[in-house]
């Protein structure tokens, strides 16, 4: 018994040294074995230009497997792929799911001049190889791509426009810029490295990527030295060039440019930058150059660092003066005078108003001197009751000869109208406006060539208060042919009274001859169809006669029985047309319209013609 388990612990040795000579020389062997087939389910998981996510080592027969998957679907893939390997026996999991983040954040941050760093999250399903290969298209040649932002799930869609459009917005940075993506919101900040790239800035973020929308923009715009602007105006309208400090203060130039443009155009050519000096305030500056610029007829008002320049013809010669002193006194802290360098010319037209409104007397245009405005005054006081006088002229040489006096003739003419205006366009005097009375108005126009100075024209356009517009004789006549043809004055049958229907239309044509003064209206009365049934005629109650005995041998007679036949038998005779029907059906016409107030000078029913077949009321206008 003792010799047996000497012999067997005597095998041990041998069995160890077995043990290890296979242990060293069998497992080399068999992790060879399952490393290329572990290795290529973990290439597999990196296809579509993903970089592979999964990670095996094999240790002897086992196989550890580690990694995030992009999806449930890809985990369980890669998992079913490595239990199909042949020759392994275990599997040690250490597999997981990518992080889920809300909101997903990516950003390109322009760290300096040769390095641009994405960080956040990118999604999963991209792999970083290819993400850098998508969004290095275009990048300057000595610009370094590092991506640093981690795999994650919850990636918007289209999430690579995106990121490409971020990368070239902040491209038109300096260093220290950075563009961001939030969920599907898009962000900017940073300093444009030009003026020229500022603007295109401002463009693409006019046009972000399909789903997505732009937020915070904070980018400031490119310094320039000097800091230059002008506004010029012409025959073409006002044009605008040089820089403005923001987006609001362009704004501000483009509503003040508009705002004396008179309905030209404005042509919009200014760049945004900053440099204006400091201590300067851009919106008074710009009030203050669009009030010059208005006193400029063709011209420009600039500035050139802090100095406001004024060159060109003046509206006036009063705009020379103002224009001198707007440059002296009156500049914004910061800004000094440049050069002024006006010249003003006569005006022509010449043009002068008067204008009479409920509460006050306003007058504009230009006068040749001071002592002219005194003498309006002077001519005005007397039909002044409680009214203001506004004064609005300017002083200007080029005026007619003889003003003074055709000024004072039309306010003359304007005393006597409730509201109106004299106008002169040099050697032309027109009045117009609404008279308390049609008499004053009709003595106004009968008076009207003895008003002007001689070689004068005068025009006078006055009707009484509440009168309908005059209207030019071809819309009369079209207006009248569409009344011509009313079918709803119709009479009835046998009757020349007017019924509730006519009203309006007649009221209609009172108020067009009110404005056709120079028409005369007939009126054409109608016939009746042939065959027209007159209208019924009242029954009147039969006289009461003495009962009378009923013959014998005879039946009484049923009363109504002799009345019916008597009414059978004249309704047998054929009606015969009444020829003076038609006339008398327009004289009622006609005195409706007299009392409407139409001059009886001006309508009159149609002399009596022939029978025709007209079966309605028309007018026909006689000029």
């Amino acid at each position: 018994m003792a010799m047996r388990s000497i012999g067997w612990l005597a095998g041990l040795p041998f069995l160890a040294g077995a043990w290890a000579a296979a242990t060293v020389w069998a497992e080399p062997r068999l992790e060879s074995a399952l490393e290329a087939p572990a290795g290529a389910v973990a290439a597999a998981t990196g296809r579509d230009g993903a970089e592979p996510w999964l990670r095996v080592e094999a240790r002897g027969r086992d196989l550890v497997a580690g990694g995030e998957a992009p999806g449930q679907a890809a985990l369980d893939a890669a998992r079913a792929a490595l239990a199909a390997i042949p020759g392994q026996r275990r599997i040690v999991d250490r597999l997981g799911l990518v992080a889920a983040v809300s909101p997903f954040t990516w950003a390109a941050a322009h760290r300096s001049p040769d390095r641009l760093d994405l960080i956040g999250h990118r999604p999963a399903e991209i792999g970083r190889a290819a993400l850098g290969q998508a969004l290095s298209a275009g990048l300057p040649a000595d610009l370094a791509l590092r991506d640093v932002a981690r795999a994650a799930r919850g990636a918007p869609e289209n999430f690579s426009d995106a990121a490409r459009f971020l990368v070239a917005q902040v491209l038109h940075l300096k260093p220290g810029a950075a563009a961001a993506l939030s969920d599907r919101v898009l962000s900017v900040r940073g300093e444009a490295a030009s003026v020229e790239a500022y603007a295109a800035l401002q463009a693409d973020l006019a046009r972000p990527p399909a789903g997505f929308t732009v937020g915070e923009v904070a980018v400031e715009p490119a310094l320039v030295s000097p800091f230059l602007w002008s506004a010029t105006r012409g025959p073409d309208g006002i044009r605008l060039d040089g820089y403005a400090v923001s987006e609001a203060d362009r704004a501000a130039i483009l509503a003040a440019a508009r705002g004396i443009a008179e309905g030209a155009p404005v042509t919009d050519a200014m760049r945004t930058a900053r440099g204006l000096p400091a201590g300067i305030d851009a919106r008074a500056l710009t009030d203050r150059a669009f009030e010059a610029l208005a006193l400029v007829r063709d011209g420009s008002v600039a500035l050139d660092g802090s100095t406001l320049s004024i060159r060109g013809a003046a509206i006036d010669a009063q705009a020379v003066r103002e224009a001198d002193a707007l440059v002296t006194g009156s500049l914004p802290a910061g800004v000094t005078r440049g050069t002024v360098d006006l010249t003003a010319s006569p005006v022509s037209p010449y043009r002068v108003t008067i204008r009479r409104g409920p509460d006050s007397f306003t007058l504009t245009g230009h006068l040749p001197d001071t002592e002219a405005r005194n003498v309006l005054r002077a001519a005005l006081r007397p039909s002044l009751y409680g009214e203001r006088v506004i004064d609005r002229t300017r002083l200007a040489e080029g005026a007619p000869p003889a003003l003074l006096a055709a000024l004072t003739a039309g306010i003359g003419a304007l005393g006597q109208l409730a509201e109106g205006e004299v106008t002169v366009r040099d050697q032309s005097l027109r009045i117009a406006g609404e008279g308390l009375y049609p008499e004053s108005v009709r003595r106004l126009a009968a008076d009207a060539a003895r008003l002007a100075p001689a070689g004068w024209r005068t025009e006078v356009a006055v009707q009484a208060r509440g009168a309908a517009p005059p209207r030019d004789p071809a819309a009369c006549r079209e207006t009248f042919a569409a009344l011509a043809t009313e079918p709803t004055l119709r009479f009835d049958p046998g009757s020349a009274d007017l019924k509730p229907a006519f009203y309006s239309v007649l009221d209609e044509v009172a108020s067009l001859a009110r404005a056709c003064p120079q028409a005369r209206i007939e009126v054409a009365g109608h016939d009746d169809p042939p065959g027209s049934a007159p209208p019924p005629v009242p029954k009147e109650p039969a006289p009461k006669e003495p009962a009378k005995e009923t013959p014998k041998g005879k039946a009484a007679a049923k009363p109504g029985k002799t009345a019916e036949k008597t009414i059978e038998k004249s309704a047998e005779r054929p009606t015969m047309p009444d020829p003076g029907l038609p006339q008398r059906r327009a004289a009622a016409i006609v005195d409706y319209l007299l009392k409407a107030g139409i001059p009886a000078g001006r309508i009159a029913a149609a002399p009596a013609e022939t029978p025709t077949d007209r079966r309605a009321i028309a007018f026909a206008l006689r000029s």
